[in-house]
């Protein structure tokens, strides 16, 4: 793992979700002290002398009951945040990994129809696909739908090409064979 600026900011998101379960469980357990004064099932008795208190007690629980769920809620966001930026810092991780020791981009020259190569779809993503036709500045791709959705991707997408059984993560190796 690098210490990539994805990577740093997947990690300060941990760490604020984490803060944010932290406060949430806290926040839940004084709410819950707070309807203490209920705990035996007593209704408020309107017009009796405690109603008042009665009443700002059961408010004062109502609301610090609904900063806690707010804040389970920003946590539960937050931790979703950190899953994906956790996911996006590993896949520019994989894919700054085999495209740092090329030595040439990719281009058509480099591609026959039938060839299976491997592409970036999304930023956390790839797919596997075989070449349908090579364009100048796209592949076209066999989608499997008989042409209706076969897509297209840019060479700089091109993450692998397998030719006879032999995968190559670097176009300048397939120079020679």
């Amino acid at each position: 793992m690098s210490d990539s600026p994805e990577r740093r900011k997947a990690e300060r998101l941990q760490q604020r979700a984490d803060q944010l379960n932290k406060t949430a469980e806290q926040q839940s357990q004084r709410a819950f002290d707070a309807y203490g004064r209920f705990a035996g099932g007593q209704p408020l008795l309107t017009g009796h002398h405690s109603y008042r208190s009665a009443r700002r007690a059961k408010n004062r629980a109502n609301a610090a009951s609904d900063r806690a769920i707010d804040t389970f809620k920003a946590a539960q966001q937050a931790t979703r945040d950190a899953k994906w930026a956790t996911a996006k810092a590993d896949a520019k991780d994989a894919i700054t990994a085999v495209t740092s020791t090329r030595t040439r981009p990719w281009e058509p020259a480099d591609f026959q129809v039938g060839d299976i190569v491997t592409v970036r779809v999304f930023e956390t993503s790839t797919s596997t696909y075989r070449v349908k036709r090579v364009n100048k500045k796209t592949l076209t791709l066999d989608g499997g739908g008989g042409g209706w959705d076969d897509p297209k991707r840019e060479y700089d997408r091109v993450l692998s090409r397998t030719r006879n059984g032999v995968t190559i993560t670097n176009p300048a190796d397939g120079d020679t064979a």
